[in-house]
């Protein structure tokens, strides 16, 4: 047997012993419930099972699919074998899976009740083979056993097990009269029931893999096949779609920066813009607050008369003082009082006389602002 054909066949085992097998059957009778009758063959197509019995009368063949079964050999034509038989009925299948198994009468196969460790449930065929002569009066090479583990009887200690032994001899007997009449076998069981009655099957096999039908996989490899192609696509799929939806976020982040970067310089503009909008309303209302010094040269000069001049003259921007000499300094301030660009116009520190000009030295202030009048309490309004 070849390392391929080992792990198949640990693989099939452990699946025939483990409660996934029990599932999946109940999943899919479940279901099978919820499917129409004409649509549960199509969707749900049960195996042919072709039991090859024999008894006294000769080799008698059964057929059972859908649990019911039915003898077909049981008037034969003239010149017609069991082999014929069999043959007509897998070509009657209709493309459905077709299992041939032989069936030994219950005398001819030595069946013992045993119990082993749980210990020993990794590796019951060496550890049943090494004490095979303990339970039957054989020795391992003379005979072909098989066995099936009874999972209702089962405990924490122990195992339960059907064991079923034929001779060799036996073996070889069978399985040279089905390869004469091309009879490919898929098991080797034996028959608990009665002659001439309906098969009940002990649930063993007693042939070797490598004397067992050899199974058409291509549908499972095509199956596979296309179960990995079917994951490669979606997962090409799904890796596209996060793909694109990472460029996305990676362009929306980005954009999405360049928009605050653009806002923070708007602000700052708008900061900048406003700073200039209040300096220009500042610088205008002092404009308007203050007259312009051309206007105030060209009032003083048509005011002032010609007797009086000027030595120095102070303007700031909330009053002008004029310093200078004239012949009636204190005649100046009702001249000066008149105009429109000043108020309250006043002499400051007194009028002093010049000894070589012979005039009066003044000072003059005046406010650019109106003065706030003064309440009879002395406030300001």
């Amino acid at each position: 047997m070849s390392t391929i054909e080992k792990l198949q066949n640990d693989i099939s085992k452990w699946y025939e012993e483990s409660s996934i097998r029990q599932f999946m059957h109940w999943w899919k009778t479940e279901l099978k419930t919820f499917v129409p009758e004409k649509y549960q063959q199509q969707l749900f197509p049960q195996p042919l099972l072709v039991y090859l019995v024999q008894g006294k009368e000769g080799v008698k063949v059964w057929q059972q699919i859908d649990g019911t079964q039915e003898i077909c050999n049981k008037e034969k034509q003239e010149g017609e074998k069991w082999w014929h038989t069999v043959q007509h009925v897998i070509n009657q299948a209709d493309g459905k899976k077709v299992i041939v198994k032989f069936l030994l009468p219950k005398n001819e196969v030595l069946v013992r009740k045993i119990a082993l460790p749980q210990a020993a449930k990794e590796n019951l065929d060496d550890v049943i083979g090494f004490e095979l002569d303990r339970f039957v009066p054989f020795k391992p090479e003379q005979v072909q056993m098989s066995y099936k583990v009874d999972r209702e009887n089962q405990n924490q200690e122990k195992i339960q097990l059907t064991l079923a032994v034929i001779p060799k001899e036996k073996l070889e007997e069978i399985t040279q009269l089905c390869d004469e009449k091309s009879v490919a076998l898929d098991g080797l069981d034996a028959n608990v029931s009665g002659d001439g009655k309906a098969p009940i099957l002990l649930g063993v096999n007693l042939l070797l893999n490598e004397q067992r039908k050899k199974h058409d996989s291509f549908n499972l490899k095509l199956n596979l096949g296309l179960m990995a192609l079917l994951v490669g696509l979606v997962y090409f799929v799904m890796y596209t779609s996060l793909d694109n939806k990472q460029s996305k976020v990676d362009r929306l982040t980005e954009i999405n920066s360049s928009l605050q970067k653009e806002a923070r310089t708007s602000k700052k503009l708008r900061k900048e813009l406003k700073n200039v909008i209040v300096s220009s309303k500042f610088l205008q209302t002092k404009k308007q607050d203050t007259p312009a010094l051309v206007s105030i040269l060209s009032e003083v000069t048509s005011i002032l008369p010609d007797h009086t001049y000027i030595t120095r003259l102070k303007i700031d921007q909330d009053r002008i003082e004029i310093t200078g000499q004239s012949d009636d300094a204190n005649g100046l301030v009702p001249g000066l009082d008149k105009s429109s660009l000043w108020f309250n116009p006043r002499i400051v520190g007194g009028v002093t006389p010049d000894r070589v000009t012979k005039k009066e030295k003044f000072t003059i202030r005046a406010e650019f602002k109106e003065p706030k009048e003064e309440d009879e309490d002395g406030s300001n309004s």
